[in-house]
């Protein structure tokens, strides 16, 4: 009898655990997707014919600060990164990060924590910033349409720290991203389909 009492306690105290680590889990996820929106394409957008990769840690500007900031373009160079490649693709005229970096310093566009000030961008002779106020999937259709590529702020690996990826196009059903920290293009589904910001960068 006492066995089985005891029997019943352990499993009791392990079912108690099991329900500990669950409802953790669910509080994290909860936590890490605050703010974000699942998006799915409804259509299909093809590549441009050519899509202009660039990597934030490329070590001919890995090492330049983000205006007067302690950030590098190696730590936190993927916004910028993202618009060098989609302001490349637009205009048909190649701007690497690096430069792209020491135009928005030369022109005040960080703020001390090396974080781009939006409307500073738009004070750039030739450049425009748009900042959606939402993120949905027919805000982004509406900017392949248009001939411009989406940036949305994205979790790594879906989970992990914000970063930055360029949307270039859509494939079996997929967004195709440009990610600054990858060799080759990814999809959207690769940070779970969720996106917690949407911006866009033009440029003549």
């Amino acid at each position: 009898m006492g066995r089985m009492i005891s029997s019943i306690r352990v499993k009791t105290i392990l079912l108690i655990f099991l329900l500990g680590i669950v409802i953790a889990a669910a509080g994290f996820l909860c936590l890490r997707f605050r703010g974000s929106v699942t998006v799915k394409p409804t259509q299909e957008e093809p590549l441009s014919r050519e899509v202009i990769s660039y990597r934030q840690d490329d070590e001919t500007w890995a090492s330049d600060l983000l205006g007067e900031s302690r950030f590098t373009m190696k730590s936190s160079g993927c916004l910028v990164t993202c618009i060098a490649s989609a302001v490349s693709m637009e205009t048909g005229t190649g701007i690497t990060p690096g430069a792209l970096n020491q135009i928005f310093s030369d022109n005040q566009v960080y703020d001390r924590e090396g974080n781009i000030q939006w409307a500073a961008i738009g004070q750039i002779e030739g450049y425009s910033a748009d900042v959606f106020s939402e993120v949905s999937e027919a805000a982004i259709a509406q900017c392949l349409a248009s001939g411009h590529y989406p940036i949305v702020r994205v979790r790594m690996c879906g989970l992990g720290s914000y970063h930055y990826v360029l949307i270039v196009g859509i494939e079996d059903g997929d967004y195709i991203c440009m990610d600054p920290l990858e060799n080759e293009l990814t999809k959207l589904s690769r940070y779970l389909n969720r996106v917690y910001a949407v911006r866009v960068v033009s440029a003549e």
